[in-house]
């Protein structure tokens, strides 16, 4: 087996193997300058439409606002815990009526192209069907742009550099870079769930261009949209507990033209509220079903198709463990 050992700056491979030399780190990034693309790195003619809008804010901005370790206390204050503010639902659409729970969802806002209006409506059949199935029920990642209109914890984590914006579901993490980087070259590049994004800072505003997502759908019984979809965000504080994002998505294959979203999110005053590690297969027991929906089994039950009940507590567990640990619990019971 190969290893591989950095020492300060250096790569050190065992012999034979070819050694590469990395240049130090950028203080506050977590990115080797060998993977920083270079700022006018070409990208495919699908996102050059929002980029040339991402370019005209960057360039209305006078290059963007230049934060350093030395300025970093002029940065924006989003330090703390975050939640969506969904009390108009989860759904994308922030002008589409009802909440999707007791308030049935009004037609969307967006312009769909005749092929994704088709499969939109095929997809409101079989939910009204009691065919739903989402991506989540595999324990898979929720993916950007959806990643927005989940609800939970979130976390801003602000450096000169780059910013991470944590979301507590699923554990996933978006990194936007503002160090001056392009986007990853053609020949390197592959959807990504939560797609590759660059930015710059317009005073307190982060502005924010991601490319190359994994198609996925908005929201449930929302439509889809493919990995051509690109986005600009304008992320800021509207007021001490209320951060918002303005959206305007691209997607040649799904939209007819470009979809302006906002979407807010609330400051947790609860101090003991913290992001945890989210293991989703822990505690998962829905199942899809032969017609394509969803079945939530519950302990003692046996789905349609074979599947039992795992046990939240111990399903990860060897025979040897679960009688350890259950010899355990009899103990301290006493």
């Amino acid at each position: 087996m190969k290893t591989l050992t950095l020492i300060g700056a250096i790569a050190v491979l065992p012999l034979g193997a070819h050694a590469q030399t990395y240049t130090p780190r950028t203080p506050g990034s977590t990115a080797n300058t060998s993977d920083r693309p270079a700022a006018n790195t070409p990208i495919p003619g699908y996102f050059q439409e929002s980029y040339q809008a991402y370019l005209k804010m960057k360039a209305e901005a006078k290059g963007g606002t230049e934060y350093t370790k030395a300025s970093y206390g002029n940065m924006p204050g989003w330090s703390g815990v975050w939640t969506r503010d969904f009390t108009a639902g989860l759904k994308f659409d922030s002008k589409q009526t009802g909440n999707g729970f007791n308030v049935p969802l009004g037609p969307i806002t967006a312009e769909l192209t005749p092929r994704y209006k088709a499969a939109y409506e095929q997809k409101l059949r079989e939910v009204a069907a009691g065919n739903e199935w989402d991506q989540l029920s595999d324990c898979l990642p929720s993916g950007y742009p959806r990643w927005l209109t989940e609800p939970f914890l979130r976390e801003f984590i602000v450096t000169p550099s780059e910013t991470w914006w944590i979301n507590e579901q699923q554990s996933e993490a978006r990194r936007i870079y503002t160090d001056g980087r392009g986007h990853i070259p053609e020949d390197a590049a592959q959807p990504l769930w939560t797609g590759d994004s660059i930015g710059f800072w317009d005073g307190q505003t982060l502005v924010v261009h991601t490319i190359r997502v994994t198609h996925g759908q908005y929201q449930r019984s929302q439509p889809d949209y493919s990995t051509q979809t690109s986005t600009v965000e304008r992320i800021r504080m509207a007021d001490p507990n209320t951060m918002e994002d303005e959206v305007t998505v691209w997607d040649p294959k799904g939209l007819r033209k470009p979809w302006h979203v906002v979407f807010r999110f609330t400051r947790v005053t609860n101090p003991g509220a913290r992001i945890d590690m989210w293991s989703c297969d822990a505690n998962n027991n829905v199942v899809r079903t032969a017609t394509g929906g969803s079945q939530f089994i519950l302990k003692g039950e046996t789905a349609t198709v074979v599947h039992q009940y795992k046990d939240p507590d111990t399903f990860y567990l060897t025979e040897t463990q679960k009688k350890l640990f259950a010899q355990d619990e009899a103990e301290d019971r006493k």
